[in-house]
């Protein structure tokens, strides 16, 4: 799904109106006629059944708010009020779709002069929320903060227009207070902010809306951001044929484990077989521990046997591995005779010493990781997740996955949020699960996009449904998770996820 960042909306409303003469009063009356028509056809018991809040900013965002009013009271939904903050202020746009819903007759507060009218939202049977746009570059405060505040105490549906207002739409972030609306519907293309950091819990339901741009316009400006989703999933994950055997299905080799973590090796090889791997190699610097293997199927040996390692489709390095000096000479070896690796955990801090990595190398950092490859605080990280992860994959050369809440994969300017996961997933070994996983995708002859993204996304949705079948959050652990990837999968095949 391709998505647009606040300055590339601004462009593709400046193109469309350079290259098709649609001015921004048109999209405006178009943004608000559709969004109108989907309000009536999701909320026409609350319409009926008592008053419809319409709140309005200055801006362009509250220009749509107003079309909106005029759209419901001239289809017969008489019972709204209009709710103004900074009318003074107002936009060009906004000043004419003021004129005209004051031609119309339709009832306003304007809180700025009145703000203990403010209280009336409470009497509303639905909400919508036109405040701020997504333009939003500086925490909210004073009387917005009070608006956003009230917006979120009333305890009836919110539908929030192109963003929910107070959420910054480039880094998800909340700036200061967000309306957290029940459904969002923005115009156009989705945009970053709604898949990372606070923005999957403020927009609720989301609806994405054409209003009359073109395809060329979309498509040759929203070229940085994107959101990989179940659809997409779909497509790569392809069940083998029948008349195939083992080798046709990739060759993988897991290089993991070390004295106290084992279990590391163990989770990244089943996850390997699990997502269709056809055979799997499990060797460390030591031994493996024979015991600790839960799967026969799972090879075991020595790395120092293995001199070529180009006879396998992928590698995996890293899991359950400190930084040594013998890793690093490793990954030296691979840089020269594999160019299908998942780089992950120990092996991170090593691959500093490399570079530039190999660009279908897959670098699959945490936060804490990341900080210490780029040199960025991790709390900076968390609040500029697509940058961080843009940056890293220019300064590593590589293809990098930066883990946690919506993993965004970056490579040659493009980022990817991953539209699955939750917090389930914090816990030790899960990320050993997905480095097998993007392995054994890799192996079977998938891109690195694909392959990672695709892992990442079964990896996320598999905590999900462990939340939607009824069980608790905290307690998931990574063994769950090799576990249930054949249902998770089954379940992407057949589109019957909860």
């Amino acid at each position: 799904m391709r998505l647009a960042t606040v300055e590339q909306s601004r462009k593709i409303d400046q193109q469309t109106e350079e290259l098709y003469g649609i001015s921004g009063e048109v999209l405006m009356e178009s943004a608000g006629s559709i969004a109108c028509r989907e309000i009536v056809q999701s909320f026409f018991p609350e319409l009926k059944k008592g008053l419809t809040a319409i709140v309005c900013g200055p801006g362009n965002n509250g220009g749509d708010g107003l079309v909106v009013a005029r759209h419901l009271h001239s289809s017969g939904y008489r019972n709204i009020v209009v709710f103004v903050v900074g009318k003074e202020k107002g936009s060009s746009l906004f000043q004419k779709q003021w004129k005209r819903m004051e031609l119309y007759g339709i009832r306003f507060v304007d809180v700025g002069q009145s703000p203990e009218k403010l209280s009336q939202l409470f009497s509303a049977q639905l909400v919508i929320d036109a405040l701020l746009g997504t333009g939003l570059q500086r925490p909210v405060e004073g009387l917005w903060l009070k608006v956003i505040d009230t917006i979120n105490a009333v305890k009836v549906p919110v539908v929030s227009l192109d963003t929910p207002s107070g959420l910054n739409c480039d880094r998800g972030i909340i700036e200061g207070a967000a309306v957290r609306a029940y459904m969002t519907l923005t115009f156009g293309l989705a945009k970053p902010g709604f898949f990372t950091a606070d923005g999957p819990h403020c927009i609720g339901k989301l609806r994405i809306l054409p209003i009359g741009y073109s395809h060329e316009v979309l498509r040759s400006i929203a070229t940085t951001h994107f959101a990989f989703t179940e659809r997409l999933a779909r497509r790569y994950l392809v069940a083998h044929k029948d008349r195939t055997n083992k080798y046709s299905h990739g060759k993988l080799l897991v290089i993991a484990g070390s004295e106290g973590m084992w279990g590391a090796g163990v989770l990244a090889s089943v996850s390997g077989y699990r997502v269709g791997a056809g055979h799997v190699t499990w060797v460390s610097f030591e031994k493996p521990l024979e015991g600790l293997v839960e799967a026969p199927e799972v090879l075991t040996g020595e790395l120092s046997e293995i001199s070529d390692f180009s006879s396998y489709q992928a590698v995996i390095v890293g899991p359950g591995l400190r930084k040594t000096p013998e890793l690093i000479t490793l990954l030296q070896q691979l840089k020269s005779q594999q160019p299908r690796v998942v780089v992950d955990a120990g092996a991170l801090d090593a691959c500093a010493e490399l570079l530039p990595l190999p660009a279908s190398w897959v670098l699959t950092p945490h936060a804490g990781e990341l900080s210490r490859l780029i040199g960025w605080e991790a709390p900076r990280i968390e609040s500029h997740r697509y940058e961080a992860a843009l940056y890293a994959a220019e300064k590593m050369g590589a293809h990098v996955l930066l883990k946690g809440f919506r993993s965004i994969l970056a490579q040659k300017g493009r980022a990817m949020v991953i539209a699955s996961g939750n917090s389930a997933l914090a816990k030790a070994g899960t990320g050993d699960v997905l480095a097998g996983m993007v392995g054994g995708l890799y192996a079977q002859g998938l891109e690195p996009v694909q392959a990672t993204a695709t892992a990442a996304y079964l990896h996320g949705r598999m905590a999900d449904e462990w939340v939607r079948s009824g069980f608790h959050k905290n307690a998931l652990t990574a063994s769950d998770l090799k576990e249930n990837l054949p249902l998770i999968m089954g379940r992407l095949r057949q589109g019957t996820f909860i």
